[in-house]
């Protein structure tokens, strides 16, 4: 009998144990809540909590430099940089930034331009400038005109991947080398490298199609592209793909400066706009283009019809940012302006009204 009642005992034991390690280490799953699938991920890191002071978010801040877009950035992310000189700092305003690795690899660099912060002409330098999409997280140093100014950690990103079957026409496109697809590639680089001048607009940046379209591919997307021969080759997708059908509006994101109108082998009909210096989007495989190069473009105008043209394996249209060159997450600039006057503003008015005093006009 008491071996019974031991044995009872260590039953119920055991199965309190159970109770209590299932209590304390299921996931924590909030009621009515979707577990996450690729496409949720994607678009929950396409909109991160952005807090009230992502202007400020360096831990040792400089006197003199200010972030104004971004929460702490991660790889493919854009970064504006402005320089608001200290109180009685007569240090020279910036020209170039560059940042690199902490082994001392350049990751990309920009230029700082004059923006312009409000109706009375104060001007500030600024600087748009985006941490690769293809870097693995980690410790980043920003330097300005050769001098280190601070390091920053970025968060950790991963991206989908993806294999896309190529017909031996589009293989062709991919593979056989062809003097004129080097010429437009050249060309499509010496533009994207350019900094001009002219902020034609601070953004926020809205999507060229109706925002809830429905996404073939995403940002980053690590691809392998299989093709006909039994071959492969991997690439990086470098914007957003949306399955729109053929003919389908495709609206300016912002307003800007048409560098390109034409029709190029790979991409097929392809428009570029420039909206401020070193910052472009691009919108590829149209059916029609209904801008002219040189043109200025408003924010929603219409710009060409989808399409399938160039290296495409069906209707869609293919939207993409540059920020001086490196490929950007469209929609981290969707989320907010990416020259934000209010919160510069902000910093000015915490720093003191004086220091409008040390801004050119």
């Amino acid at each position: 009998m008491t071996n019974r009642c031991d044995l009872a005992l260590r039953i119920c034991y055991l199965s309190l144990c159970f109770v209590f390690i299932a209590c304390f280490s299921r996931p924590h799953i909030i009621m009515g809540q979707q577990l996450p699938t690729p496409e949720t991920e994607s678009a929950a890191a396409a909109s991160p909590v952005v807090d009230e002071k992502h202007f400020d978010i360096w831990k040792e801040n400089p006197d003199d430099f200010y972030t104004i877009v971004g929460d702490i950035p991660r790889p493919g992310d854009p970064v504006t940089l402005i320089f608001l000189p200290a109180q009685n700092n007569e240090t020279a305003r910036p020209a170039k930034l560059l940042l690199t690795g902490k082994n001392g690899r350049r990751l990309s660099g920009a230029s700082f331009f004059d923006w312009t912060l409000d109706d009375e002409g104060h001007k500030v330098k600024a600087c748009v400038f985006a941490v690769p999409s293809t870097f693995d997280g980690g410790a980043v140093l920003v330097n300005v005109d050769g001098t280190d100014i601070f390091a920053l950690d970025l968060k950790e990103r991963s991206f989908i991947s993806e294999e896309i079957p190529l017909n031996p026409s589009n293989t062709a496109l991919r593979t056989v080398p062809d003097p004129q697809k080097t010429a437009e590639a050249n060309m499509l680089w010496e533009i994207l490298s350019r900094s001009g001048g002219e902020v034609y607009s601070a953004g926020p940046f809205t999507p060229p199609v109706a925002a809830d379209t429905r996404r073939t591919s995403f940002f980053g997307a690590r691809r392998v592209y299989l093709y006909s021969t039994g071959k492969s080759d991997t690439a990086i997708h470098a914007g957003i793909d949306y399955g729109v059908p053929l003919g389908t509006p495709v609206r300016a994101s912002a307003a800007g400066k048409i560098v390109l109108a034409r029709e190029r082998i790979v991409t097929g009909n392809s428009v570029i706009i420039e909206h401020l210096p070193g910052v472009y989007s691009i919108y590829y495989h149209l059916d029609k283009i209904y801008a002219e190069e040189g043109a200025l473009a408003a924010a929603g105008d219409v710009i060409g019809l989808s399409g399938a043209t160039g290296l495409a394996t069906g209707p869609h249209l293919h939207w993409e940012i540059r920020v001086a060159a490196e490929n950007t997450d469209p929609d981290i600039l969707c989320l907010h302006p990416i020259l934000d006057r209010e919160a510069a503003k902000k910093i000015i008015d915490e720093r003191g009204e004086k220091i409008y005093a040390g801004l050119s006009r």
